[in-house]
């Protein structure tokens, strides 16, 4: 959901975030969320198409060395909690805040610091856009205005207002470089426009953001961003590409999925222990590792191997609270199964 871009871009629409269908529980961010996200070359990279059954392919994108850490974490240790009395979490880069709010029904954005040329501007929403309406799907839409106020040190002081728009714009398969594979992913498209006045003069500004979110990670594998800047220095255009640095751990690589069949996980979500259940047709290895969102295993273990229908208990005992992926292993065969831990 965060990535830090130019002037008003990753303020009004930056930040979308997850799945097939997007809830509060697979996609707001919450404290404790840990993601790295890395830029890559913009030339030639458009958003594909909209709609479903689509096939997003940025095989061939270069993928750059420029890495950001994002965190969640209290509105209260930014600082900041006077500023954004609405807000319930923010996303950390360095010294930049971005500041959220969440419900079972929506997912608002209400501002914080962006980098524009080395410079530090702030906005504070008095209306949020509106990032996500849950659950998200192919085909939701949901609008709303905007408008709060804008400080740049060089720029001065001043105000926006406008619309955002996010939509459920399509499914379907995404490649990333090094042959990665993601089926039934979901692309958000947030849009925004709006008009500003600053001390220096009036402006408007327009974004389109892309985000692919897989089932198999929290945060998207991929944003593609186009924005316009009309203001008395001229017109600006740009075009910022993001990957999640994560893309090609086994946490999120779709492709290493040889279509074990007929796996069930329950209770999901779970508290103590999770059941699986599966079919081990020739007797073969049988191993789990649950996953985080950004990638790391945080338990593996073997299976005893036996022919035929089996159930198995892991206990979660030690696991904190989040989402996560557990993923079975029969001989060469694997499944990947989202579970929610409470």
């Amino acid at each position: 959901m965060k990535k830090i871009y130019s002037l008003f871009a990753a303020a009004i629409c930056m930040g979308s975030l997850n799945a097939q269908t997007l809830t509060q529980a697979n996609n707001a961010p919450i404290i404790g969320d840990l993601y790295q996200t890395v830029n890559c070359t913009s030339v030639g990279i458009n958003p594909g198409g909209n709609g479903p059954s689509q096939t997003w392919n940025y095989s061939s994108m270069t993928v750059l060395t420029t890495t950001s850490t994002n965190t969640g974490v209290s509105v209260a240790s930014t600082g900041s909690a006077s500023s954004y009395p609405s807000a319930g979490v923010a996303i950390q880069t360095g010294t930049a805040n971005l500041f959220y709010s969440s419900t079972a029904s929506n997912l608002n954005f209400w501002g914080g610091n962006i980098t524009v040329g080395g410079q530090a501007v702030t906005m504070s929403y008095t209306t949020p856009a509106i990032y996500a309406a849950y659950p998200l799907s192919l085909g939701t839409t949901a609008n709303g205005n905007i408008g709060g106020a804008v400080s740049h040190p060089l720029a001065g002081a001043g105000n926006f207002a406008g619309t955002s728009t996010v939509t459920g714009a399509g499914t379907g398969t995404l490649m990333l470089p090094g042959g990665y594979t993601f089926n039934n992913v979901l692309k958000v498209t947030n849009a925004s426009v709006m008009s500003f006045t600053v001390t220096i003069g009036s402006g408007t500004y327009a974004k389109v953001q892309n985000d692919y979110y897989s089932p198999l990670s929290k945060y998207p594998l991929l944003s593609i961003s186009n924005e316009t800047i009309v203001s008395v220095a001229g017109t600006t255009t740009e075009t910022v590409v993001t990957i999640n640095n994560n893309y090609n751990t086994v946490g999120v690589n779709e492709s290493a999925n040889n279509s074990l069949a007929n796996v069930t996980v329950y209770p999901n979500p779970a508290k103590d222990n999770i059941n699986l259940n599966f079919v081990n047709e020739n007797a073969e290895n049988v191993s789990y590792q649950i996953i985080n969102v950004i990638g790391q295993t945080v338990r593996e273990q073997n299976i005893p191997s036996a022919k035929g229908e089996t159930l198995y208990n892991v206990s979660l005992s030690g696991i904190e609270s989040g989402i996560y992926f557990i993923k079975l292993s029969v001989g060469n065969k694997t499944a990947v199964n989202k579970i929610t831990v409470q």
